[in-house]
C-alpha cells in the first residue's frame, strides 16, 4: 500500500515538472518574438529618421542664405545670382537723408548689373527684399544701420528687388537744383538667388533727385502665396504707384496696375473716374461712388468745420479775393448758377497710401484723397478708397470707401 501510495506522488512531481517545464519553454519563445518585434520596429524608425534628415539636407541644400547689408558698408554690391551659391551677401547704401550728395561718395552709389542686360553701372536706390518668384522656406537676414544702432530683420524668401536708374555718368548732373532726370532711364530689377533668376523692366517712375526715393514693398496682393512688388512714389505733394508681378514661367515682370497708365489711357485715375459729387441744401454735400453702391451725405458745417456765415458770403470781395464755398444762401438754398456748375466737388491729388490687410486675410490698398469744394484749396473731408485684385479681370477693382471728416485724418 506505501508503495503505492509513493509511486503516484511521484507520477504527479514529474508530471508537474514536465508542465512546468513546457510552459517556460512556451513563454521563453514568446519573450524572444517580443524583442525581435521591438528590435524590428527600432530599426524602421531608424531608417526612417535617416530618410527624413536626408531628405531635409536634401531640402536645405537647395535653400540659399541672403545676408542684406543697408548702410553699413562703404559701396554697393550686387552679387550675380547666376554665380552664386550658399552664402550671399548683398551691400547697400541707405538713403543720404540730403538734397545733394559730394564727389566722393556718389560712385559708391553705382553697381554693377551687367547680368541683368546694363552695359554701364547703375544707381541704384530704393529696395525691399521678399518672395516675388514662387514658394520658397529661404530666410533672408537684413542689417540696416539707423540712428539707434544697427535693426536686424528676418524676412521670409529670397528675392532683392531694386529700383535702378540709367544714364547718370558724370558727378555733374547730381549737382544740379533739380536733378532732372525725366529724360533717363530706370527700371526694376528683381534677383531670384534661389533660382540664379533676374527679372527686369523699364517704368515711368522716376528718381527726380537725389532725396526724392521710392518706396518699394512687398506684398501678396492676388492671394496665390507669392508676393507683388508695390510701388509708391510722393513727389511734389501728389503720390504714385504701381502693382508688379513677377512671371516664373517667362521670367518677366508685368505691370498689373500704374496710376502713370491710368492718367495716360483715361487721362484721369481708377478711383477719381468712379467718384461723383453734388451740392445739395442745408450746406449738404453728396458722395458717390455708384460702382460700389456707395452714397454719403455730409455736412459743410458738421463735417467740414465751416462756419456758416462763410457759406453764404460774397463770392468775391473788394480786394478781389474769390471765396470758393459761397454756393448757398442765407437760408441754407443752393445758389443755383454757381452750385450747379460741373466740377464743384471733386476728388484732389493722392494724400496717402497704404496696403491693408482685412480679417479675411486679404489685402487691399488704401488710397485717402481729400474731397475739394471749388477750388483745390478749399475741402470737406478725406475719401478713403479701398483697391482689390479681382481674379477675373487680373485687375485692380474699387471694393469699398470710407469718409473721414477734416477733423480725424
Amino acid at each position: 500500500m506505501k508503495y503505492s501510495i509513493n509511486t503516484r506522488r511521484n507520477k504527479i512531481i514529474i508530471i508537474g515538472t514536465i508542465f512546468l517545464l513546457v510552459l517556460l519553454v512556451i513563454m521563453t519563445a514568446a519573450y524572444k518574438q517580443t524583442l525581435h518585434k521591438s528590435a524590428t520596429i527600432n530599426t524602421s524608425s531608424h531608417k526612417q529618421n535617416i530618410h527624413k534628415q536626408e531628405e531635409k539636407n536634401t531640402s536645405s541644400s537647395k535653400k540659399c542664405s541672403l545676408e542684406v547689408r543697408v548702410g553699413l558698408d562703404k559701396k554697393v554690391v550686387i552679387p550675380n545670382p547666376n554665380t552664386t551659391k550658399g552664402q550671399i551677401s548683398v551691400s547697400l547704401i541707405n538713403h543720404p537723408g540730403v538734397d545733394h550728395i559730394n564727389k566722393t561718395v556718389y560712385p559708391n552709389y553705382l553697381a554693377d548689373l551687367s547680368f541683368a542686360g546694363f552695359d554701364k553701372p547703375v544707381f541704384v536706390s530704393s529696395y525691399v527684399v521678399g518672395n516675388m518668384t514662387g514658394t520658397s522656406d529661404s530666410i533672408s537676414h537684413v542689417s540696416r544701420q539707423t540712428k539707434n544702432g544697427i535693426k536686424e530683420e528676418e524676412i521670409s524668401g529670397s528675392c532683392l528687388a531694386l529700383f535702378v536708374t540709367t544714364g547718370i555718368d558724370t558727378f555733374k548732373k547730381l549737382k544740379k537744383e533739380d536733378w532732372d532726370t525725366y529724360f533717363l532711364k530706370s527700371y526694376f530689377v528683381i534677383i531670384d538667388y534661389q533660382n540664379g533668376i533676374c527679372y527686369k523692366k523699364s517704368t515711368d517712375f522716376t528718381l527726380p533727385n537725389i532725396h526724392s526715393w521710392l518706396d518699394l514693398s512687398a506684398v501678396d496682393l492676388t492671394g496665390d502665396g507669392t508676393q507683388e512688388l508695390i510701388v509708391s512714389h510722393c513727389y511734389n505733394k501728389s503720390t504714385d504707384f504701381g502693382v508688379y508681378q513677377a512671371n516664373a514661367d517667362t521670367h518677366k515682370i508685368k505691370e498689373i496696375y500704374s496710376s502713370f497708365q491710368d492718367f495716360e489711357e483715361y487721362g484721369d485715375f481708377i478711383d477719381r473716374l468712379a467718384f461723383e459729387g453734388e451740392l445739395l441744401n442745408d450746406y449738404k454735400v453728396l458722395l458717390k461712388f455708384p460702382c460700389i453702391g456707395y452714397s454719403k451725405t455730409v455736412s459743410m458745417i458738421t463735417d467740414g468745420g465751416y462756419r456758416e456765415n462763410e457759406l453764404h458770403k460774397k463770392r468775391e470781395d473788394k480786394w478781389g479775393c474769390i471765396n470758393f464755398v459761397s454756393m448757398w444762401n442765407k437760408n441754407g438754398k443752393l445758389r443755383k448758377k454757381l452750385a450747379k456748375k460741373p466740377g464743384n466737388v471733386f476728388l484732389y491729388t493722392l494724400d496717402g497710401f497704404s496696403c491693408v490687410k482685412n480679417k479675411d486675410g486679404t489685402m487691399q490698398l488704401k488710397l485717402t484723397r481729400s474731397i475739394c469744394i471749388g477750388h483745390r484749396s478749399e475741402s470737406v473731408g478725406y475719401m478713403c478708397i479701398y483697391l482689390e485684385y479681382d481674379n477675373a479681370s487680373d485687375a485692380l477693382v474699387i471694393k469699398n470707401a470710407e469718409y473721414v471728416n477734416a477733423n480725424n485724418i
